[in-house]
């Protein structure tokens, strides 16, 4: 564990195990096919059920939230994420988006007629969250000096994380499979150009940012960071 941050590789997609005072808080799940991965790495951490104390959802799509449903019945973990993303949580409807570029168009394709042949097992178990977290909101009550940035476009519902520590959780706001960059896939363009100047207006506070998908990278990053 370094700086009490533990990285869960749950293969495409990253999972973050954060100290929290006695306990921990969890960002993001991985895929529901992943479970037995995630107790394992979990468990690994020293993290059992009763000092998960809280499970943060950067967005609602089913490789971040894929886990949620059974942490919060199986270990008695309540769920946080965005108001604007419980819709999706709730009934397991993605929002439509273009990808940026052909790879991340095919990448989506590919996904929907992955899902659509899979049929149940490729979508996330429902749920509703315990905990609504809007823009600003303090987690210092689950033991985590940090706060919610709400920052949209990839889903409505879409948050990061800040310490203040300065790391900064970031589920799709950011990826770095090659090299730090925007959102490959994005519901609402608009939105999520709001979403960069607000983050670019804060990358002084961020030590590192630690995405969704592929590896962390120093905060400085964000500033070259363009759609």
């Amino acid at each position: 564990m370094s700086d009490g941050i533990v990285t869960i590789d749950l293969g495409f997609v990253n999972a973050f195990l954060i100290r929290a005072g006695e306990g921990f808080v969890l960002v993001d799940t991985g895929l529901a096919s992943q479970w037995a991965k995630l107790k394992l790495a979990l468990a690994a951490a020293g993290c059992a059920p009763g000092n998960l104390r809280l499970v943060v959802l950067t967005h609602a799509d089913l490789d971040h939230a894929g886990n949620a449903r059974a942490l919060q019945v199986e270990w008695g973990t309540p769920v946080a994420a965005h108001p604007e993303d419980t819709s999706s949580l709730e009934t397991g409807a993605e929002p439509k988006r273009a990808g940026r570029g052909p790879v991340a168009g095919f990448l989506m394709f590919l996904s929907r007629t992955l899902r659509r042949a899979i049929g149940p097992a490729g979508t996330a178990p429902r749920l509703k969250p315990d905990l609504l977290l809007e823009d600003g909101a303090d987690l210092e009550a689950w033991g985590l000096g940090a706060r919610v940035l709400h920052l949209p476009g990839h889903t409505r519902g879409s948050i990061a994380v800040l310490t203040e520590g300065g790391e900064l959780f970031a589920g799709d706001v950011f990826a770095n499979r090659s090299r730090p960059d925007a959102s490959p896939f994005i519901e609402n363009l608009e939105a999520y150009r709001e979403s960069l100047v607000k983050a670019k207006a804060l990358a002084s506070s961020v030590r590192i940012v630690y995405p969704g998908h592929g590896r962390s990278f120093p905060g400085e990053a964000i500033a070259g960071i363009e759609l």
